[in-house]
């Protein structure tokens, strides 16, 4: 219970016990010595309810202090003229109240059930001394209020109890939440990171290799076109060919680099390469899709995508394929992929630099790929989404 609420529970249990315990030194009608120490035990009742949180720093302390407040009641019922007086012994019913309010619900229930036990006290003593139906009626009536409380208050703070706990939950699993984000985003991160430094290889081991031999063969030729022509025409023709291979490896990487702030598209992003393939290669390419596409992250999308690349270049320009049919499923925790082609395929299949960056890309988010050669060629593997 927080501060403000202690105050103002503690402001409607004085307007109420005060009234409560006048009424009760009304009908007792004594003096003297009794009345002056049934005054004496409520006050320090009183001030025991104000300061409790004050002088009660342990939460022990704090569990016990109830009990001296079920002890400072039964003082005042034991020193009452009457056997029951029903206005003090209304007082079990705030310890029980106030006892929910202030303690955990394990520790709330045992001083309840102490309450009900010693307010059971006198009505014991009142059968024993005069057992009839109007006494054991008394009884069970006030046992029945004082446990009914004890039963509303209890539930009110499983109630209570179970509600922050969905709340530290929800909190956690917002924190938990942020921090996944923020490790996709890192993780998409270092894929483009990746990407491009696959790039750079690329560039340096595919490129470059073709651009030193384009210069030394313009070089060789210039040395031999006045002493063999001919010859030289030849590396020439071979210079011309280096060119254009470099050409193409200089607009693939452009291609490369352009689509990558697209690839967060995924699916629509794939077909629409598919069909931009199919009409520069003259390619038959059939995509199908199954299952139920769910939004996958973006860097799975790119690997997605960069498989299917490599095994549309692949299929073309060393399978000689004239049909490619593209299979795509999504399943509940991963997406399969199988790019299957028509072309002349391979007896003994050795991974190039395309087939190891598939592998590469699929064992890197924990998938699995494999390459099958009969009647052409086949990529098939799944990446985990989860």
């Amino acid at each position: 219970m927080s501060d403000k609420n202690f105050k103002v529970f503690m402001l409607i249990k004085i307007l109420v016990l005060l009234p409560i315990f006048y009424i009760a030194i009304y009908f007792e009608n004594t003096f003297g010595k009794r009345f002056y120490t049934i005054i004496l035990i409520f006050i320090v009742y009183m001030i025991l309810g104000v300061i409790r949180r004050k002088l009660c720093n342990k939460y022990s302390t704090l569990f016990m202090s109830f009990f001296i407040d079920i002890l400072l009641i039964f003082l005042l019922e034991y020193n009452s003229r009457f056997l029951i007086n029903y206005f003090l012994h209304s007082f079990y019913i705030v310890i029980i109240l106030e006892a929910s309010l202030t303690l955990k619900r394990d520790r709330s229930s045992i001083v309840g059930i102490v309450a009900v036990l010693i307010s059971l006290i006198k009505s014991i003593m009142l059968i024993y001394y005069k057992s009839n139906l109007a006494n054991i009626s008394e009884m069970a009536f006030f046992a029945l209020v004082n446990i009914l409380t004890l039963i509303v208050t209890n539930f009110a703070q499983y109630n209570k109890e179970e509600k922050e706990k969905k709340e530290l939950l929800y909190k956690e699993l917002l924190k938990a939440h942020k921090k996944l984000k923020e490790y996709s985003d890192r993780v998409e991160k270092l894929t483009i990171i990746e990407e491009r430094n696959r790039i750079a290889r690329d560039i340096h081991d595919t490129l470059g290799h073709k651009m030193t031999a384009l210069i030394m063969q313009l070089e060789m030729s210039s040395y031999m076109i006045d002493e063999n022509p001919k010859k030289a025409k030849q590396l020439i023709e071979e210079a011309k060919k280096q060119a254009r291979e470099g050409l193409l490896s200089i607009r693939k990487v452009v291609e490369t680099l352009r689509i990558n702030d697209n690839l967060s598209q995924g699916i629509d992003f794939i077909k629409q390469m598919a069909d931009e393939f199919s009409k520069k290669t003259g390619t038959d390419i059939k995509l199908k899709i199954k299952g139920n596409q769910i939004k996958i992250p973006s860097n799975i999308n790119t690997v997605l995508y960069r498989i299917i690349q490599e095994s549309l270049t692949n299929a073309v320009r060393h399978g000689k394929a004239t049909k490619i049919n593209i299979e795509i499923v999504f399943k509940e925790n991963s997406v399969n992929f199988c790019i299957r082609d028509n072309g002349i395929g391979v007896d003994n299949i050795k991974e190039g630099y395309g087939l190891k960056g598939i592998r590469e890309r699929v064992e890197h988010f924990n998938g699995k790929v494999k390459f099958e050669s009969r009647g052409g060629f086949e990529v098939k593997g799944y990446l985990p989404i989860s």
